[in-house]
């Protein structure tokens, strides 16, 4: 391919008419300067271009004669060929890359992106009647170690690959999955759990009591290490016997089991280093890892799997760019219009779609850096940035997937959709307490969020606030936190009450690192006490403490509730939503 790209490079150069058979006048040395190399290298370049039939050198002879150079292949033909060609070896990044460099107004960015729709989707290559589903995500996947998951995408793939001493089914009902009983002691702080026979890691070692004795230790010092924090110690009773003993009680020890967090390793990794095993784990879940780079994944179906092998052989997750490729947020079809025949994809009643709701959905929120010196510190500003945000414009305005204003983190379908907004006067006056004198503010937000902080920029400036944006993605958002006064995010609560405290504790929360030290200190006790509750009714009283403490010191700020809408299509069976909003793929097959 590099003689490729050296082509692509000497036409964005040179080839200013488009196709084959642009030529321009040159010389040996604009070539060499265009190539980032000597005359006598560029001289080598341009004979294997002509031996590839990519050009036509005409040197010039003598003084004053200049060369002339003919690009024989259509760049936007070349250009497209050769991204697929990088594609269909699975090399997506380069293909991507490419793109990018070179495809400007030529239509191969188009063209790859309608081939690439083509590609994805059920039984794409089938090979001896395998079962393959190949669908597209627009994250990296940063991790697959369940200790150090926090995004919805790997949550969902530790999913496919892992199990759980127990697990919730779809009605919140806890039930058996690596253990099938188990006990608890009077005071909530020893539990028993017998574990099943015959559960094969992917490595061929079978689980057994050791496993989820390390599992557990290992989270201790991880980002995900919250969960374990009422822990005092597990013991291995026998081969299938499993004791664990909390230093507390803790009424939720079930729903923290259920947690992706949870998910049991093999024992010491199996004997491999950290960097090994994790370039391909193995767990006991219903998919294998067969292969997986920054820009794919591909899963097997496990077929020794114990709650039943999945009706899928194949899924292939291949990684698209966040921004994509044309300068839109999504280039390729939604996972949904890939679960149906081609000519059906349009999602319209007469194709058979069907739109549904989901149950779950999700909270935006502004949250403040206590940690940071600046205007917002101020109990009166951050009042004044809470007032002037009006969520019914931005809902009017903005639309989409936005359902109505938010007043806490949890969706209350019976809270009315109207939010009664603060006058201009009085956000003045609240500025005018708070001492502001004009300096700017800096906003953090995912990229899938920037139309929301552009909204709030603009607003505020309204105001004679400046606010300046820092739009980041999923890997490097992280490094904007500490420059940033505030930052906007999103909330999903699949587990409600195990998320909540998870959004308060986990290293790495927005909510959590913003706190300073001294509140984050009030809300680990309230959780505490909280935990040691039987009722429900009873530890909601100390999460609505906090949320209400949060929300008086205007340290967060709630913004909207959205719902969560799938389209459907009836062609494939067995498609549930899961609660990270992907299908489970053991479950998806086809008539």
């Amino acid at each position: 391919m590099q003689a490729l790209e050296r082509y692509l490079e000497l036409y964005e150069r040179f080839g200013n008419a488009g196709g084959a058979g642009a030529s321009a006048e040159t010389s040996l040395g604009q070539i060499a300067e265009a190539l980032y190399c000597t005359e006598r290298n560029a001289k080598l370049v341009l004979r294997k271009l002509e031996e590839e039939g990519l050009i036509e050198w005409k040197a010039g002879r003598g003084r004053g004669n200049r060369s002339r150079l003919v690009f024989l292949a259509d760049k936007g033909e070349l250009l497209f060929g050769a991204s697929k060609s990088y594609a269909e070896a699975g090399e997506y990044n380069k293909a991507y890359e490419l793109l990018r460099a070179y495809g400007g107004d030529t239509g191969a960015g188009e063209r790859f992106v309608d081939w690439m729709n083509g590609r994805f989707g059920f039984g794409k290559e089938q090979k001896e009647g395998t079962d393959v589903l190949r669908l597209p995500v627009y994250q990296p996947i940063v991790t697959l170690d369940p200790a150090e998951a926090m995004f919805s995408l790997s949550g969902h793939l530790i999913l496919q690959l892992f199990d759980r001493l127990v697990q919730s089914d779809r009605t919140g009902k806890i039930v058996p999955a690596v253990a099938h009983h188990w006990e608890c002691g009077a005071e909530g702080m020893e539990w028993t759990f017998h574990l099943r026979k015959g559960v094969i890691f992917h490595n061929g070692k079978e689980l057994n009591a050791a496993d989820v004795v390390y599992t557990l230790e290992r989270l201790r010092e991880r980002r995900n290490g919250w969960i374990v924090r009422t822990l005092d110690r597990a013991e291995a009773i026998s081969p299938r016997i499993v004791k664990i003993y909390l230093n507390k009680p803790n009424r939720l020890f079930l729903r923290f089991l259920c947690s992706v967090a949870m998910s049991v390793l093999p024992c010491d990794l199996g004997g491999q280093s950290e960097d090994n095993y994790w370039r391909r784990p193995a767990g006991t879940g219903p998919f294998q890892i067969e292969s997986w780079s920054e820009d794919r994944v591909i899963l097997q179906a496990n077929p020794h799997y114990y709650q039943g092998r999945p009706h899928l052989d194949s899924v292939d997750i291949v990684v698209m760019p966040e921004e994509g490729l044309l300068g839109r947020d999504r280039d390729v079809l939604s996972w949904q219009q890939l679960l149906c025949e081609p000519e059906e994809r349009e999602i319209k009643p007469e194709n058979g779609w069907e739109l549904k709701e989901s149950q779950d959905g999700c909270t935006s929120l502004l949250t403040w850096n206590m940690n940071k010196d600046g205007p917002h510190r101020t109990l009166a500003f951050r009042r004044a940035v809470d007032a002037l945000i009006d969520r019914n414009a931005m809902i009017a305005e903005l639309g989409d997937y936005r359902d109505r204003a938010a007043s806490g983190f949890f969706f209350d379908p019976d809270s009315p959709r109207d939010h009664t907004d603060s006058g201009r006067q009085e956000v003045l006056q609240l500025l005018k307490q708070a001492g502001y004198d004009g300096e700017p503010v800096a906003l953090a937000a995912y990229g899938k969020h920037a139309k929301d902080a552009e909204w709030i920029a603009r607003r505020c400036a309204e105001f004679g606030i400046e606010v300046r944006l820092l739009i980041g993605t999923s890997e490097n958002i992280h490094r904007y936190l500490g420059e940033a006064d505030a930052i906007l995010h999103a909330i999903v609560f699949p587990e409600e009450e195990v998320c909540l405290i998870e959004n308060y504790v986990q290293e790495g929360s927005f909510v959590k690192e913003y706190q300073d030290p001294g509140m984050q200190s009030w809300i680990t006790e309230k959780i505490d006490l909280a935990l040691g509750f039987e009722q429900l009714q009873e530890r909601q009283a100390f999460y609505g403490e906090i949320e209400r403490r949060l929300k008086d010191e205007a340290r967060i700020s709630f913004l909207l509730h959205a719902k969560f809408y799938t389209n459907y299509h009836p062609s494939f069976k067995g498609v549930t939503i899961n609660q990270h909003g992907w299908i489970d793929f053991k479950d998806v097959w086809r008539e």
